[in-house]
């Protein structure tokens, strides 16, 4: 993938506090704006007063968003182990979670981007198989929005569901288009959706509205996907409506660290090129054993076969060129015309041998070294 390629992995932190509220597309009902949330006036004596302080990500200071008073926050930059594979971990991941409690019976989630390779991008070829590594990407199937929020979103994330159930579909025509914008080159296409869903959990019966955009890269043997902005909100069904507006306003106060941001894509971009040298070596140096091999599998068949029709290899004293002939003699001979003499006489010198008429140019054919 390309520098710009690698800068939208950090795409999805900018579009939230910045632009486009995801919360507007999770919620099915109008609610309260953060911004007409925090325009109104104190509250009035015996309402609720939220107390919400920044909470800034610990590892890297990579983003910040407003935390209750009270409720939890989880999670930051994650880095993916380079020696897993190049695709994953050329740039920075980020998964923060913010809930009310450690059961996370009020929660919102912001899930990383991860690379995934279609299995059909093998073009059929074996050895990859569904869930192994492909240069640091799980195969996995291509998958639409909401097949990857259903599959990964919710059943990876909550093993413990029940009796889920999908209560609402529903495409996010101009989010797709909005990253479509970005593409950089003409084989990468997007895909948005969202869904609600509820389950049986711990006892208590939740919603989750969902979200997510899938980039798909195809063409020249890539078939790589990728999950964009994703992102979970959930709450027990009965509190759902009550928590929106509280939600909305953690989720429109997520800001990305400018300059966490340019420098994360200054640092990707040359992990890029490493990992690039750094495949370009691994193939040579692959390519290099398997010529080897073969020069190796082509002398043993070589050897083979001079072994069962009773020959050797000869280098020929005048021209330098390899020549195949008998190996029942210890000695052999050969002159500049290609007249050869084979001999078991230790002592024999066609030099001295009268009977060749003159010919003196006989010279020794050594064998070809192995």
């Amino acid at each position: 993938m390309s520098t710009k390629q690698w800068s939208l992995t950090l795409f999805a932190l900018v579009p939230l506090a910045a632009g486009f509220s995801a919360r507007a597309q999770l919620t099915t009902t109008k609610q309260p704006t953060a911004r007409q949330i925090t325009a109104k006036k104190a509250p009035a004596a015996g309402s609720v007063v939220v107390h919400l302080h920044r909470w800034v990500e610990p590892g890297e200071q990579a983003l910040s968003v407003l935390v209750p008073q009270g409720w939890i926050a989880e999670g930051g930059v994650v880095r993916i182990d380079p020696r897993k594979g190049p695709t994953n971990s050329v740039g920075a991941k980020i998964d923060v979670t913010i809930k009310k409690d450690q059961a996370g019976s009020v929660m919102i989630h912001w899930f990383p981007n991860i690379t995934y390779k279609d299995p059909r991008g093998f073009g059929g070829l074996p050895g990859f198989p569904v869930g192994s590594n492909y240069m640091g990407s799980m195969v996995y199937p291509l998958q639409d929005p909401h097949s990857f929020l259903l599959q990964v979103g919710l059943r990876l994330k909550r093993p413990q569901a029940q009796n889920i159930q999908v209560t609402e579909r529903k495409p996010l025509t101009e989010l797709a288009q909005k990253y479509q914008q970005q593409a950089t080159m003409p084989n990468i296409q997007y895909q948005a959706g969202m869904m609600t869903v509820t389950y049986d959990e711990g006892g208590a019966h939740y919603t989750e509205k969902m979200m997510a955009v899938i980039e798909y890269v195809s063409g020249q043997g890539l078939g790589m996907w990728t999950n964009h902005q994703t992102l979970a909100v959930r709450a027990p069904t009965a509190e759902i409506h009550q928590m929106a507006p509280l939600m909305d306003v953690i989720v429109d106060s997520l800001k990305g660290n400018p300059q966490w941001v340019a420098a994360e894509n200054q640092g990707a971009a040359q992990r890029a090129r490493n990992s690039l040298e750094t495949q370009r070596y691994l193939q040579d140096q692959r390519h290099q054993m398997v010529e080897r091999q073969r020069e190796v599998n082509a002398e043993a068949r070589h050897s083979h076969w001079l072994e069962i029709t009773g020959q050797d290899d000869y280098v020929n004293p005048h021209t330098g060129k390899v020549e195949q002939g008998s190996n029942e003699y210890s000695h052999r001979w050969e002159n500049s015309s290609g007249d050869v003499i084979y001999t078991n006489n230790p002592d024999y010198d066609p030099t001295r041998d009268d009977s060749l008429q003159g010919r003196t140019d006989y010279k020794v054919t050594p064998l070809r070294p192995r």
